[in-house]
């Protein structure tokens, strides 16, 4: 589109919205006290979320205009559109506002979508009648609220700004989308330059300049790095860098003191337990891990080296405690839809059919009842050890394993690799028998397994998980359906973890034995 295009199509956009808005807020009004308020109450923010699609289509416009190369801000989000129908408007105008309005509104949007959920549906823990479920005088209140906000909003022509002014603003709503950039825009420093200035528009101008003055630091900062020297010595050793990775279990709940031992008796590597109250609800457990690199590492190879001292210590947790760490988790396991409804049993679509495919996206975890404490990460501490030590050698199997785990993250209902993953932990385990020695490579492979994890109890299925392993493993052009579902993945890592963590127990033995031996011979 041309620039008029854009802002005949923004004018548009805007009177639909507002036209709608107005559509919604006059039959709330109509209906009020008439034994339908709950109703009118969605009503009321329907209205308030169409003035905040006017606002975010406005901004979007002035980017475009601007020809900033920011991304488009999303209009389909329930408390964003109620935040901005708050807030949003004071921005676009020379209006003075403190830190206590913006406050205010976010806790407002984010208060009113969760009345509206409560509202919206039957809680069968606490079932309330229909129309029982708003206060006495909330929704007159907030009909009220959207009424004005509405004229405001009908009230105000699009306006012509400055030079600059547009793509300050649009910098300023790009960034508060960014949660490092919202920390630091809401920081207690920066809401006090808020009360000093004329307006919002003068905030957004020192905000922005802030940037940009700590953007050019960070750069000669980077240059300054790239050209450092190499300290040599007990320099090279000294602490330089943090680095924290931030991963998921959907196997584990972790105790509060899983890591005290851990963090007292291990120096450059860090865990704590997540401090994010949502972090459950994305998944079972969650963890922060930090690393601590040293000085002599150039900058040039901090992501090498940072990646490797994070896939080891990963990968250690999943074989030390036969569960499941790993950057994220799972999406869409169970279904893809919202909902199917019957219309032919019931029209008004109340009767809902549940389908699923044949094959569950679903390991049994919850069943287990596995729990990441201090005894469970001493294990993994001998793990780390001995792939830190051994990493050399132990560098195919390592590559497998993690391959392994990303196809298992990543399988979901649109996204079938099963097979995948399970291929790659079958080669992880044939890899590690192989490097210590236990398998030469020719002979009957699934012997050699059953005699290892021979001292493992509960193996009974052990002997289908190797066959499905050698009959995928023959079948190189992918032309057969292998019965493998996430049961078998978790099994043939399981089996996989066993083995190493037998291993690890020999290697640090005769680690043992061999320090013994030599204290003797001095």
């Amino acid at each position: 589109m041309t620039p008029e295009e854009r802002h005949t199509h923004l004018k548009k956009v805007r009177e639909t919205c507002l036209a709608s808005a107005e559509s919604l807020l006059a039959t709330a009004e109509r209906e009020l006290d008439k034994g339908v308020d709950p109703i009118c109450f969605h009503l009321a923010l329907l209205a308030l979320e169409e003035i905040g699609v006017s606002i975010l289509s406005t901004i979007n416009f002035m980017s475009q205009t601007a020809h900033t190369g920011k991304e488009e801000l999303p209009t389909d989000e329930h408390i964003r559109k109620l935040f901005w129908a708050f807030w949003g408007g004071s921005m676009l105008r020379n209006t003075k506002f403190t830190k206590e309005n913006i406050e205010q509104n976010r806790f407002l949007a984010t208060t009113l979508h969760e009345r509206r959920l409560e509202t919206l549906y039957t809680d069968p823990k606490n079932p309330l009648a229909f129309d029982g479920r708003v206060k006495d005088g909330e929704v007159k209140t907030l009909v009220e609220l959207a009424r004005v906000r509405l004229e405001v909003e009908k009230a105000s022509e699009l306006i012509e700004f400055e030079e600059g002014d547009v793509e300050e603003i649009t910098w300023f709503f790009s960034a508060v989308e960014d949660l490092e950039h919202r920390k630091q825009i809401f920081s207690s420093a920066s809401l006090k330059k808020l009360t000093e200035v004329a307006n919002g528009k003068e905030w957004i101008k020192w905000l922005r300049e802030l940037y940009r003055k700590n953007e050019t630091e960070m750069r000669e900062y980077a240059e300054k790095e790239l050209r450092r020297k190499k300290p040599e010595g007990e320099e090279a050793f000294a602490p330089k860098y943090r680095m924290r990775i931030r991963i998921q279990t959907p196997s584990h709940s972790i105790r509060n003191n899983a890591f005290v031992d851990w963090n007292k008796g291990v120096n450059g590597i860090k865990i704590y337990k997540s401090d994010r109250k949502d972090a459950t609800k994305l998944t079972k457990g969650e963890m922060l891990i930090d690393f601590t690199l040293p000085k002599g590492l150039h900058t040039n190879y901090v992501w090498e080296h940072g990646l490797f001292m994070a896939k080891t210590v990963v990968l250690a947790f999943n074989v030390g405690t036969l569960g499941v760490f790993w950057w994220n988790v799972q999406k869409d396991i169970w279904t893809y839809y919202e909902d199917i409804v019957d219309l032919e049993a019931d029209p008004n679509g109340s009767i809902k059919l549940r389908v699923a495919p044949q094959k569950r996206l679903h390991v049994g975890f919850d069943e287990a009842n596995l729990v990441l404490d201090q005894n469970a990460v001493q294990n993994v501490y001998h793990l780390v050890a001995l792939f830190m030590r051994e990493s050399k050698k132990l560098e195919e199997f390592l590559r497998e394993y993690a391959m392994g785990l990303t196809c298992f993250s990543k399988v979901d209902i649109h996204l079938p690799l099963e097979a995948n993953a399970f291929g790659s932990f079958y080669k992880a385990l044939k890899t590690a028998t192989r490097t210590f020695g236990d398998w030469d490579g020719i002979s009957d492979f699934k012997e050699v397994a059953k005699k290892q994890l021979e001292k493992v109890k509960e193996m009974k299925d052990l002997d289908k998980t190797l066959d499905l392993g050698k009959a995928l493993e023959a079948d190189v052009k992918h032309e057969k359906h292998h019965p493998i579902t996430l049961t078998e993945v978790i099994a043939v890592k399981i089996y996989c973890d066993y083995y190493m963590q037998l291993k690890a127990k020999e290697y640090f033995e005769n680690l043992k034995e061999d320090q013994e031996d030599n204290s003797l011979k001095e």
